[in-house]
């Protein structure tokens, strides 16, 4: 009971970490995070967007070894708009410079479709676009 409440706050947490996105921080694209072993095609100063798509277990590498990676990711448009209602997959990576899409707490796999992937890791976050074959 205890984990699933600890599970609860964290992904309230993140939940707002996702609507309050921007008020504090600009949000500047990172430009050595890659996926699938492929650059992001597309970096402006909201969003970085991989116009390949990826398969669901697509390995996520961010710049560095990082004490704590949080993502949050989001069914969208193909211009990185969530779908109303969208309920965010959360994956949580500690100690590390990379993660898979398929390690989900929730433990469903992404299908095919456009993805909006918040990565909040070392003090920034980057928005990513991507979609899934």
């Amino acid at each position: 009971m205890k984990k699933r409440l600890v599970h609860l706050v964290l992904a309230a947490f993140i939940l707002g970490i996702a609507v309050g996105f921007g008020c504090s921080k600009s949000l500047e694209p990172v430009t050595e995070t890659h996926i699938a072993g492929m650059p992001l095609d597309t970096k402006t100063a909201v969003f970085s967007k991989l116009n390949t798509p990826v398969a669901a277990d697509a390995v996520v590498q961010v710049p560095g070894k990082q004490a704590s990676i949080t993502v949050n990711i989001f069914s969208a448009d193909l211009n990185g708009v969530v779908k109303t209602f969208a309920k965010p997959e959360i994956i949580l990576a500690s100690d590390t410079d990379h993660f898979e899409l398929d390690q989900m707490m929730s433990g469903n796999d992404l299908t095919k479709g456009t993805y909006l992937m918040n990565i909040v890791y070392g003090g920034q976050t980057e928005r990513v676009i991507f979609s899934v074959k």
